[in-house]
């Protein structure tokens, strides 16, 4: 027979559940069923709604004269513009290299003192020269006037010709300036129209804008009744209170059990004045101390 007061092992006889339950602060409870029932109010209502006037800017009186009048100029067109490219042309292509249309009056102006010398006195004094000496007219009188004459004319010639030498450089260093003012005259035929694709461009933005306003306020209605519930949710969700359940086993060991039961047996004999109260407790309790092999 066993020792039924030996260390036996201990198996769970049975379990014992547990609710617990904690609810938020008694302060903040009133706080909490106010903020619920105003995210309900918010749920249901018809807001929010998207602003119902127009949120894109129009031009001003000022701006839609400026791109009138840009408008008009680029498709109008400078007349300087062709005016400059055609005299630049014509420079870049020698058209004023054969000489100037006023190089007449400056010659005329260059030379007019020694045309007045030559007919006033050289002429003259040769005439007069010849004819004190009475030979007018003779070889030598001749001679001496083709002689002045010629020299006249070869003076004229070098005044002619320095002065279209000179022509000629300017006129050089001119042609080779228009020669690098070309390229800008090039370009500037894109200007005008450069200025209309700007006009266009901010016209092109203002509707832009308008569409973009229109397709904002289609997204905000498909998104809205999404946006509300997702707003709701958020206001009535969170941990404002915990419910839970723990389970613990109950473990009973048997010979401690049994020993109770025979001191329980032992006391009420001994309450009853009888001097064998563990015989009369395992008589009384029948199977109790005949459990522990008495």
């Amino acid at each position: 027979m066993s020792n039924p007061f030996g260390g036996g092992s201990s198996t769970p006889s049975t379990q014992v559940v547990t609710q617990q339950s904690q609810e938020p602060w008694g302060g903040q409870q009133p706080f909490l069923k106010r903020g619920f029932s105003e995210a309900e109010k918010i749920f249901e209502g018809d807001k929010p709604q998207y602003f119902p006037g127009q949120t894109t800017v129009p031009f001003s009186p000022q701006t839609e004269q400026a791109l009138g009048m840009t408008e008009a100029r680029a498709l109008q067109g400078s007349p300087l513009t062709p005016a400059a490219q055609n005299t630049v042309l014509g420079t870049v292509g020698g058209d004023y290299l054969s000489g100037s249309p006023f190089f007449q009056g400056a010659f005329d102006a260059q030379v007019r003192p020694a045309v007045e010398q030559y007919r006033n006195i050289t002429v003259p004094g040769i005439n007069s020269a010849f004819a004190s000496a009475t030979r007018t007219g003779s070889g030598a009188h001749q001679q001496a006037q083709q002689t002045a004459a010629d020299t006249f004319a070869r003076a004229l010639s070098d005044t002619a010709g320095k002065l279209a030498y000179q022509n000629y450089g300017q006129e050089r260093g001119l042609q080779q300036q228009a020669a690098f003012q070309a390229p800008g005259l090039a370009q500037a035929d894109y200007l005008d129209p450069g200025q209309l694709g700007v006009v266009g461009t901010q016209r092109e933005a203002l509707g832009q804008a308008q569409l973009q306003d229109e397709i904002n306020r289609f997204n905000f209605g498909q998104n809205v009744e999404a946006n509300k519930l997702a707003q709701y949710m958020g206001l009535v969700g969170g941990g404002y209170g915990t419910t839970g359940t723990t389970t613990q086993p109950v473990f009973r060991n048997q010979g401690a059990s049994l020993l109770g039961g025979a001191l329980a047996g032992a006391g009420l004999g001994g309450m009853l004045g009888i001097e064998n109260p563990l015989g009369l407790g395992g008589m009384a309790l029948g199977g109790g101390l005949l459990g522990l092999g008495f």
